[in-house]
């Protein structure tokens, strides 16, 4: 079972590589959490998607550690894998989240999971993700999301962007919107909309933290997407070819995706004021058992 894991993008508002902060007792990043709960769950393959920029680095300070737990791959994102003819020359920002797991397509052949490299998911997610993957067969479900209440993923620092999800009765997934500057005013989620004025945001609401189960006929679909997205935007300096966007796309030509409710508690580092609150709140959960004062010990060293 593959895991797709996505880390070309460098934190611009954070600064550096987000991937490579260390945030636990022995320098542990938020990406050493989510692969030792991720082969905790079951995952025996992980695919890294990078940039050849900081290849080098990845393996060294991050990827290396994990290459006697799980089977490791990798596959690179680069603006110039689009053609010259098709481009903006000057384009420097890679293409999107959903060109990010179409570079997955020459490693992956059953179910896969995709996730952020920077966000922190929590085991009860990896463990929802890793089981219905397992059903994909047995199911008319191809797609699913995890989705979490917007009450459990909002940071302690400013403004951040979330995924906010409309899904119907039966649990399907309709839409994904991006709602951009999401911070609680007063005590209450809200964001700005594009009257510069504040909306209000139910606790509740579902969210997208781009943590997807996808089966490979997927990437079909990606591709093709895609083509039209750079037919249509390519010399767009700042288009975005992202998951939710793919997804909205897909939905609405008659594509059935389900939601499945996580109850954990996201944690990531979009600024640095986040830093000392999630090294408290990784602290907590090693004094609670959950994860060991030091990950990867020779117990967890076996690929499954």
């Amino acid at each position: 079972m593959t895991l797709i894991v996505l880390a070309a993008t460098m934190g611009n508002k954070y600064g550096g590589l987000k991937q490579l902060e260390g945030i636990g007792p022995n320098g542990e990043t938020i990406l050493d959490y989510s692969i030792y709960d991720a082969v905790k769950a079951g995952f025996n393959k992980v695919v890294f998607v990078i940039s050849k920029y900081f290849e080098e680095d990845f393996k060294t300070k991050v990827s290396g550690k994990y290459e006697n737990i799980v089977d490791v791959d990798y596959v690179f994102q680069e603006v110039e894998l689009v053609s010259e003819e098709l481009r903006n020359p000057k384009r420097a920002l890679l293409w999107g989240s959903a060109h990010a797991v179409l570079m997955g397509e020459s490693v992956i052949d059953g179910p896969f999971g995709v996730i952020n490299a920077v966000n922190f998911y929590q085991r009860e997610s990896f463990e929802l993700l890793y089981r219905n993957l397992l059903e994909r067969k047995n199911t008319s479900y191809q797609y699913f999301m995890i989705s979490y209440r917007l009450s459990n993923v909002m940071p302690e620092s400013g403004g951040v962007t979330r995924g906010i999800c409309d899904i119907n009765s039966d649990g399907e997934l309709q839409s994904v919107i991006d709602r951009h500057g999401v911070e609680r005013v007063s005590g209450n989620p809200m964001f700005l909309n594009e009257y510069n004025k504040w909306v209000e945001l139910d606790e509740n609401v579902f969210v997208s933290m781009n943590m997807w189960g996808f089966t490979p006929d997927i990437f079909k679909h990606i591709r093709e997407a895609f083509d039209e997205f750079i037919k249509e935007k390519g010399m767009d300096m700042k288009a975005h070819f992202s998951i939710p966007d793919f997804i909205n796309g897909m939905i609405s030509k008659g594509l059935h995706v389900k939601t499945i409710e996580t109850p954990a508690k996201w944690m990531g580092l979009v600024s640095p004021d986040d830093r000392i609150q999630v090294i408290l709140r990784i602290n907590e959960l090693v004094r609670k058992g959950v994860y060991p004062a030091k990950l990867f010990e020779p117990n967890l060293q076996n690929k499954q």
